[in-house]
């Protein structure tokens, strides 16, 4: 086959994006979890058959693949090693990247600026003249700072203290009671114990859906935690930046009027920007 057939794969958690492209032409598909740290076999096989429903609106299969361009951004790919044994896994040649990467190239365009991920965990990361910079997307363990599951994390930390007696502020904030509620009245540490990262991020809208006091001075640290990050990854004020993630926007109409100069909608998606970058290989 002559034509040139151009990829991009979007994958996570949540589940996996395909885009094919040809002749003009764009087909799209939708798939199950793609999460290649915790289960890199189903990833794989969420992704194969995600491209090949892609791929079947031009009646190929993956034996058509041998000189596509493909990139595909997964989730957990950041961390050593997993993105050079995930493409090991998969039946075609691929460039695998992290997904934070293809975000920023879809948020772009494949300009420069700041792209501020906000979702169950979180990251920053910057194009300009010097190259890439990435902060965070560790994981809720080491960082995640900002995010969804660290800002229900902290809440949680901070009603242990008071169920101790050692945080007396805020104990009479009617959010206490709320998240006991959603914790369904366990002790923190009980739940705690069991909880994943999306339990934690679930808590998230408990906050943000409240104006009291203790609430509104949480919702303070992730601003907070978005301005240490711009700062970070060397993101000059008023200059472009997107905010993307369930917990950025919510967070968005929050920010005081100094952060958000330069804020402005992503220009496309992480899937966009996976194929923008294999449209861009020779």
């Amino acid at each position: 086959m002559n034509d040139r057939i151009d990829i991009g794969i979007d994958g996570g958690g949540s589940g996996c994006r395909v885009v094919v492209s040809m002749q003009g032409r764009a087909a799209r598909a939708e798939g199950g979890p793609a999460n290649v740290v915790t289960d890199p076999a189903a990833a794989e096989a969420a992704i194969r058959e995600t491209l090949l429903e892609a791929l079947g609106a031009f009646g190929l299969g993956l034996d058509d693949l041998e000189h596509a361009r493909i990139v595909a951004g997964l989730a957990g790919c950041r961390l050593p090693g997993v993105a050079d044994a995930f493409a090991m896994r998969l039946p075609f040649l691929a460039y695998v990247v992290d997904d934070s990467v293809t975000a920023l190239e879809g948020a772009f365009g494949g300009g420069h600026g700041t792209l501020v991920n906000l979702g169950t965990g979180s990251f920053f990361i910057r194009k300009d003249a010097r190259g890439v910079t990435h902060h965070g997307g560790w994981g809720f363990v080491l960082g995640d700072e900002g995010s969804a599951a660290w800002l229900g994390r902290e809440a949680l930390r901070e009603l242990t203290r008071m169920e101790d007696g050692r945080m007396p502020v805020h104990t009479d904030d009617p959010l206490r009671d709320a998240l006991r509620d959603a914790i369904n009245g366990q002790h923190p540490s009980e739940f705690a114990m069991h909880a994943a990262p999306d339990d934690f991020a679930a808590l998230a809208p408990v906050i943000f859906n409240r104006r009291t006091p203790w609430a509104m001075l949480l919702q303070r640290h992730v601003q907070t935690c978005v301005e240490q990050g711009l700062s970070g990854v060397g993101h000059p004020n008023g200059t472009p930046w997107a905010l993307t993630g369930g917990m950025g926007l919510a967070l968005a109409d929050r920010l005081s009027g100094q952060v958000t100069a330069g804020l402005q909608a992503p220009q496309g998606s992480a899937l966009d920007g996976a194929l923008a970058m294999a449209r861009a290989l020779p």
